[in-house]
Parts: structure tokens; C-alpha cells; sequence
């Protein structure tokens, strides 16, 4: 691990930084391990209760990772891709997200089939898939057309392909931009993990249920006439779970980060923007207009 991170911070500092580089093929391997690990990595963060519930990836994903420690490779049937980021300075994430592989004419598994990886650290976006049912496995490419990192035969110029930006990363890292070489084969976010409950109105209040699919949090409706006129902002709330940084957006709220709520506190400190108090039945509630 510690050698992974060593030629992760050689590598990718420069490019983190937006300054334009070259990943050589023979630290390509290591690049996209390294991808797969901190993906892994950050699934922990979810308390034991969460994965018993099936948040999280298989037990598994990790003995398979470390079993090929050796070798410095991603698992088998993994894609990763690299590109650009331009959103907030200083912005950083981690996501996973199940996907399904959907056949025409076919209902959708009760289970996923594999999932997206997606990180952004500064200006690089690093983004990948792993099938993890055999045999449905199947040859991708990005919208973006940012350039292959993994399988790879040639050094990767960056920055290269259409640059992501803070509107299309949510589509994105939901695996919104992936496509399937051949067929009719497309791959989906698993509707169980992706789709949640619509939000309601409650005691002056909009209320919606959280991503542990346990319990609801609460924001003022005062922010909901705010996206309608196109003004955004941003949030920290919690359940008994999580803590949460949210965005508001044109057509619902977007949970950009979970975790303690330390962690949580910090992001929301660093962001630009000023913050606003709204008092409302709930009390007073604390928020940060988002940059137009």
C-alpha cells in the first residue's frame, strides 16, 4: 500500500496541481490499483451497521484486491479512464456506485452487477468500472472521451477530452457517461441505491428521507423557492447514521458527502461562498449561497 501511495503522489501531484503531464505506461498499473484501493478504501467509512444492510462492497472485492497484492494490478474486468476537473478550488471526492447491466426486453437485477469509481482531487478526475458478475462483463468508453488509464498500451498526455465540471460529475460518477462498445447491453445506477423516495413538505419544512434509508432530514422551504429562482446553496445536516454536506439544485437536493461529523463540518468550513441564517420553525439553520 505505502508503495502505491508513493507512485500515486509522484504521479499525480503535478496533475492535481492542473499542471499539464504525462502518466507513463509502466506507472499506469499502479495508477489505476491505486484507484481501486481508495474506492475500496473509503466504502469502510460506512459503520458496521451499514454494511450489514448491504451499503457497501463485498467482503470479497478486498481479499481479491489484496490477494493480487503482488502483481500491482486492478481486478480483472476493471476499466479506468483519466481527465480534467474544473469546479471548486480545492474540491475533493470520493464515490462508488452500483451499476446494473441492462439487456433489452429484460427486467432489472435484483442485485448489481458492478460498480463505478469516481475521484477528484483538485483538477484530476480519475474514474473507473469493475464487473463483478461473470460473463456480463463488457467493453466501455466515456462520453467525455477522457483517455483509457487502464487497460492501456501508450503514455496518457493530460489533460486530454472534454474537461467534467461540477453540473455533469453527478451524472458522471453515477456512470451516466458510460457506454457499452457492443450490443444492446447499457449500463444503469442500481435504482435500489440510486433512487430514492421523493421529498415532502412537512410543518413548514422539506423533508427527505436520508441516504441510510432509515431516517429523514429537513431543510427550510425557504431554500426550495430559492433554487426555483436559480439562486443554490449548501448545507450540513444529519441523522442518526451520517452527517451530511448537501447541495441544493434546480430539481432537488444533491448529498455531495457522508460521513463523522467532523469531517463533514470541515468541508463545509472550507467552501467559498457566504453564509446565511434561516430562521423558520426547526430554528435557526445555516447555509452557504453557492457560486452562481
Amino acid at each position: 500500500m505505502s508503495n502505491l501511495e508513493a507512485v500515486a503522489q509522484r504521479v499525480l501531484t503535478p496533475l492535481i496541481l492542473d499542471e499539464p503531464g504525462t502518466i507513463a505506461l509502466e506507472d499506469q498499473a499502479a495508477i489505476a490499483t491505486w484507484v481501486q484501493k481508495t474506492a475500496l478504501t473509503a466504502m469502510l467509512l460506512s459503520s458496521k451497521e451499514q454494511r450489514e444492510n448491504g451499503y457497501g462492497l463485498a467482503p470479497s472485492e478486498y481479499r481479491a484486491l489484496y490477494e493480487r497484492r503482488e502483481l500491482v494490478q486492478p481486478l480483472d474486468f476493471s476499466q479506468f479512464w483519466v481527465g480534467r476537473f474544473e469546479g471548486v478550488k480545492g474540491f475533493s471526492a470520493v464515490r462508488v456506485t452500483p451499476l446494473t447491466v441492462r439487456i433489452p426486453d429484460f427486467p432489472e437485477p435484483p442485485l448489481p452487477q458492478g460498480y463505478a469509481m469516481t475521484i477528484v482531487l483538485g483538477a484530476l478526475l480519475l474514474h473507473g468500472v469493475r464487473f463483478t458478475t461473470p460473463g456480463l462483463q463488457a467493453d466501455t468508453t466515456t462520453e467525455l472521451g477522457m483517455p483509457p488509464l487502464w487497460p492501456s498500451e501508450t503514455s496518457v498526455m493530460w489533460p486530454a477530452g472534454q474537461t467534467c465540471t461540477e453540473k455533469s460529475l453527478l451524472a458522471l460518477a453515477d456512470g451516466g457517461t458510460l457506454r457499452a462498445t457492443g450490443g444492446e447491453v447499457r449500463l444503469q445506477p442500481w435504482s435500489h441505491a440510486a433512487h430514492l423516495p421523493q421529498s415532502a413538505f412537512e410543518n413548514g419544512a422539506i423533508k427527505v428521507p436520508a441516504l441510510c434509508r432509515k431516517h429523514d432530514i429537513y431543510y427550510p422551504a425557504a431554500l426550495l423557492q430559492e433554487a426555483h429562482q436559480g439562486r443554490f446553496y449548501a448545507f450540513m445536516t444529519s441523522c442518526e447514521c451520517s452527517a451530511y454536506l448537501i447541495h441544493t439544485d434546480s430539481d432537488r437536493i444533491r448529498f455531495r458527502a457522508a460521513g463523522e461529523p467532523e469531517g463533514i463540518a470541515a468541508m463545509y468550513a472550507d467552501m467559498v461562498g457566504d453564509e446565511f441564517l434561516i430562521e423558520d420553525q426547526i430554528g435557526e439553520f445555516a447555509c452557504k449561497r453557492l457560486p452562481a
